[in-house]
């Protein structure tokens, strides 16, 4: 069966378990600065392993394919591109997308209904829809492009360019039935230094952790799921373990992690277990400390799982914190009010906490970040939220008003 690891602490609660959850967080951050560093999280011993007693959840409107006489069919979707041909008196061809409402017009047939149905089953409709109009019409449906189910891949995959084709990290259409092996190898396959037992599935926000080693070795179905849109498939390396971030809120497993050099957000949400059901998915707080004070910005979850969004996928630092609300954050003190407290509680030495606070509360900066590596974090102002005016710009206004 796949395996669901359980790491760190249990689940912190924002709310009315905050003072368990900041006890617990304290305990996190005395590891990150007062002790030695925290052990790499590994994937727990046979008998602490939480096996899953049920499939994992399938989204019908994602799912590619659909089984027909035993064999998998594509599914066709919104923004597919259809190549459809009639035979009549002469042969007419014909390119169409799938509309947003997922109908097609061809033809002398309006308004037909193409999202959720095979080629086979498209044809059907569409030469019963010309049977009205033409005597004994022949259709025939092939889908050229696939554009409606995409999936991405990150991490230790190979980059290669042949005939125009690059694979290597990026969205990838599903063209039918698919496992995670499957998609890995079309992305290029592996680098030599891939942890192919820690392999991340990613999917509604949940993280699930494959062992592919074994699929390899045994041919075990149970880590190599069939995969579906918007799913997020994360091969780690075996780069040093260099960074440490804080994960907390609304995650299965808040807690301290090490990461590679090139760790993103995606990774860190992943090993943390992958987000609540009660998770503001489109408002996470990256907490970044510098030398000048700490800077807040906004990343949407939901961009990267909806529309493939990358660019949201930020590389973290070292000393990042991720927050993951679980309510709307009205103004920039119901940020602080959630947020402070748990850095100014904890048994920090003053330089860590110096980084983070300030004597007027969590310095906030919602102009755009410094870029990190290929990736830039999108910041949203915070409703609420004026910027500070120097206070010899203050005092030429108070002048002029005068």
């Amino acid at each position: 069966m796949m395996r669901i690891v359980e790491r760190g602490f249990p689940r912190l609660r924002m709310g009315r378990c905050l003072g368990r959850g900041i006890a617990a967080t304290c305990m996190a951050w005395c590891l990150l600065s007062c002790g030695p560093p925290p052990p790499v999280p590994q994937l727990l011993p046979e008998e602490e392993v939480v096996e899953l007693l049920e499939p994992l959840p399938v989204t019908p409107h994602l799912q590619a394919y659909v089984e027909a006489d035993g064999f998998p069919e594509y599914l066709i979707g919104p923004g597919d591109l259809l190549t459809i041909a009639l035979r009549d008196v002469e042969v007419v061809v014909e390119k169409v997308t799938v509309r947003p409402d997922g109908n097609i017009s061809f033809s002398l047939a309006e308004d037909i209904q193409a999202a959720g149905s095979t080629a086979t089953q498209l044809d059907s409709a569409l030469t019963a829809a010309l049977g009205r109009f033409l005597r004994r019409p022949k259709v025939d449906v092939e889908v050229t492009e696939y554009r409606s189910k995409m999936i991405s891949v990150l991490g230790a995959v190979q980059t290669v360019v042949t005939s125009g084709t690059k694979t290597g990290q990026g969205r990838y259409p599903l063209r039918g039935k698919s496992t995670v092996l499957d998609i890995i190898l079309e992305a290029g396959g592996t680098t030599p230094d891939a942890q192919l037992d820690r392999v991340q599935l990613l999917r509604h926000g949940k993280g699930y952790t494959l062992d592919l080693q074994r699929v390899l070795e045994t041919g075990d179905p149970d880590h190599n799921p069939v995969v579906q849109g918007e799913d997020i498939i994360i091969v780690p390396g075996a780069a040093a373990l260099t960074k440490k971030v804080i994960v907390l809120g609304e995650v299965q497993a808040p807690n301290v992690y090490l990461f590679a050099e090139d760790a993103s957000l995606l990774e860190a949400v992943s090993r943390a277990g992958g987000l609540n059901a009660n998770a503001l998915r489109d408002d996470i707080r990256l907490i970044r400390g510098t030398e000048e004070g700490p800077q807040m910005f906004t990343v949407n979850f939901e961009r990267i799982t909806q529309f493939g969004d990358l660019q949201q996928n930020v590389g973290l630092k070292n000393n990042d914190i991720i927050y993951i609300p679980r309510s709307f954050m009205g103004d920039v003190n119901d940020v602080i009010t959630k947020v402070e407290p748990l850095l100014d509680l904890l048994l920090l030495p003053s330089t860590y906490r110096d980084l983070y606070t300030t004597g007027g509360g969590l310095r906030i900066d919602t102009g755009e970040p410094p870029e990190t590596g290929t990736n830039q974090v999108f910041t949203q102002p915070l409703p609420g939220f004026k910027p500070a005016v120097p206070a010899a710009e203050q005092e030429e206004k108070e002048k002029k008003k005068e």
